[in-house]
């Protein structure tokens, strides 16, 4: 039975093995989300943005897919770290079968922590989604961190997976494993979502993928950092549908964007 991941620390012995982080690789950077990200990451490290297409972003960019290990591997020669946002096209019928979702999220993640173990990269993020547990808000449970995973489409069980492959290979190898997990993922300024819809409404589900960018930055500088989950959600009234205070108190992470004086949207 699965779990939910909450923390899984050695303090002592992950500040003994912490080293300084300045280059990082973001998998999925000319994505919706990667944009952003990789805008805001861009200020305080340097970048190598990894997708199959370019786009205008900071640092410098390596052409490839998460699903070709020997590319993969090349990406990550001499980088100190790995924030893995990339997923399946957010187009609806790349989940209408399970082959190309679990090619790219699952087996592209699977890859790029084995790249990660093999040049000796300790610290990854996982930009997973609050899809792990969708079936629990459903029902209108407050998301708490202690949560067993519930996804309710292909979507969120490529999420589900993983988290647990994360969870293997820090148990297995040592990685140290931050997964955030947002949840409807919107600009603030635009209101225009992932699918270039404009949303007439907002609700507490909303994340700006720039505070998404930011709490990867902080993930990063944990200290005592090994396998620890965090959700990110920031419009109205987030707090009093889902847990985020390790979020606000072990990240230090405060959102910028949180969608006040919109309309809100009756769910």
């Amino acid at each position: 039975m699965f779990t939910a991941p909450l923390l899984e620390t050695c303090p002592e012995e992950s500040r003994q093995n912490q080293k300084k982080i300045h280059k990082v690789l973001v998998t999925g950077a000319s994505g919706y989300l990667g944009r952003s990200l990789c805008g805001v990451m861009g200020e305080n490290f340097d970048l190598v943005r990894m997708d199959i297409s370019e786009v205008a972003g900071p640092g410098s960019f390596f052409m490839g897919s998460v699903t070709d290990r020997e590319v993969l591997s090349d990406a990550c020669q001499g980088v100190d770290a790995l924030i893995l946002a990339h997923m399946a096209p957010n187009r609806t019928e790349a989940y209408d079968w399970p082959d190309r979702c679990m090619d790219v999220n699952v087996k592209g993640l699977a890859l790029a922590l084995e790249a990660a173990v093999r040049h000796g990269i300790r610290r990854v993020v996982v930009v997973s989604s609050v899809a792990v547990v969708w079936g629990h808000a459903l029902r209108k449970t407050y998301l708490s961190r202690d949560l067993s995973p519930e996804p309710t489409d292909l979507y969120g069980m490529t999420k589900v997976l993983q988290e647990e492959i994360a969870r293997f290979y820090h148990r297995s190898h040592g990685l140290e494993v931050a997964l955030l997990r947002p949840a409807y993922i919107l600009r603030e300024d635009s209101l225009i979502d992932k699918y270039g819809e404009n949303r007439p409404a907002v609700t507490w589900q909303c994340i700006d993928p720039r505070d998404i960018g930011r709490a990867a930055g902080l993930a990063l500088q944990i200290p005592d950092l090994q396998f620890e989950a965090f959700y990110l959600m920031a419009g109205p009234d987030a707090e009093k549908h889902v847990d985020l205070s390790a979020s606000y108190v072990r990240l230090g992470w405060t959102p910028k964007h949180r969608f006040l004086e919109l309309p809100i949207e009756n769910i």
